[in-house]
């Protein structure tokens, strides 16, 4: 159910002062990774973004590889979120408890499962976290997890894919799980100091989005969650601005003698300037691109 604030095409993430940072929030039809070692709140996300829709009369899939029905209302309970059972006895949320031994072929089981489970369109899903038999290459993982988002983009309005890194806190491109495959990813971390701010998260990726690129600290707090503590100048640094808008008009004005080459140029630059965010005047790089684009225009080849 889409809300009056909500952005179109996006899914609130549920989490405290996330959205701003990545336009909104997460793209519908999406895979989103959370990534991050023991203890740095990676099931609080899941949980917190489950929450969030069922609030909201939209349904939720679990898929959990580590924790039993019981557990997951349990560890709610302990946050503070008691609404969890009642959303679970309603019918809107779903938790299947996996092995991954049980497995046979995780591409095909997985996505089967979520369509037997829960038939319904449009919902959020979560694995927490996605594991694989120890059997299989490198190879038939990156294949595999290739058809399941595949699958999963069509079941759901966005999904979240839990991973552990094999090495802890830090982030390495080799582990299991292959980024490229991903929409989004995000990297939680605790640097293990135990100051006040001393777990961070960083937006890894965001495709087709602007986002946040600093360390974000974030505390866990009883009853609401995650909750990441951003000023408002970082925040102010991603939001789109509109003060150059006579700069793009006056650009886009001058591609309509281009023909259709011209319209599709125009459509690039309203889009660079719906999502311009720098303080920067854009005439500069305007004017390049222009130059550029209407080099050799209208000769024959």
């Amino acid at each position: 159910m889409e809300t009056e604030t909500m952005k179109k095409g996006r899914v609130s993430t549920g989490i405290y002062g996330l959205d701003e940072l990545i336009n909104e929030g997460f793209r519908e039809n999406t895979i989103n990774i959370v990534r991050g070692g023991t203890g740095v709140g990676k099931t609080t996300f899941a949980l917190q973004y489950s929450l969030f829709g069922l609030n909201r009369d939209e349904k939720v899939l679990y898929v959990s590889f580590e924790m039993s029905q019981e557990q997951i209302i349990r560890d709610s309970r302990d946050i503070g979120w008691k609404d969890i059972e009642y959303h679970i006895e309603k019918g809107n949320l779903k938790v299947i408890h996996l092995f991954g031994e049980d497995l046979t072929f995780p591409s095909l089981d997985i996505a089967e499962m979520v369509r037997k489970t829960m038939p319904d369109k449009d919902m959020r899903i979560v694995i927490d976290p996605l594991t694989y038999p120890t059997f299989y290459s490198e190879k038939e993982k990156r294949k595999s997890l290739s058809t399941i988002f595949q699958d999963l983009r069509t079941l759901g309005t966005a999904v979240i894919v839990l991973e552990e890194p094999a090495d802890g806190n830090h982030v390495n491109e080799g582990s299991a799980m292959p980024l490229y495959l991903a929409d989004t990813v995000i990297h939680l971390q605790n640097l293990g100091f135990g100051e006040m701010y001393d777990r961070t998260l960083r937006i890894m990726k965001h495709r087709g989005s602007k986002h946040g690129e600093g360390l974000y600290p974030y505390s866990i707090e009883n009853g609401l969650g995650i909750v990441i503590h951003t000023s408002e100048k970082q925040v102010e640094r991603i939001r789109p601005k509109n003060k150059f808008d006579d700069k793009f008009v006056e650009a886009i004005e001058k591609t309509k003698h281009m023909g259709i080459s011209g319209e599709r140029l125009s459509a690039r630059m309203e889009s660079l300037r719906k999502n311009w965010t720098s303080d920067e005047d854009p005439s500069q790089i305007l004017k390049l691109v222009i130059k550029e684009e209407t080099r050799g225009y209208g000769k024959k080849t």
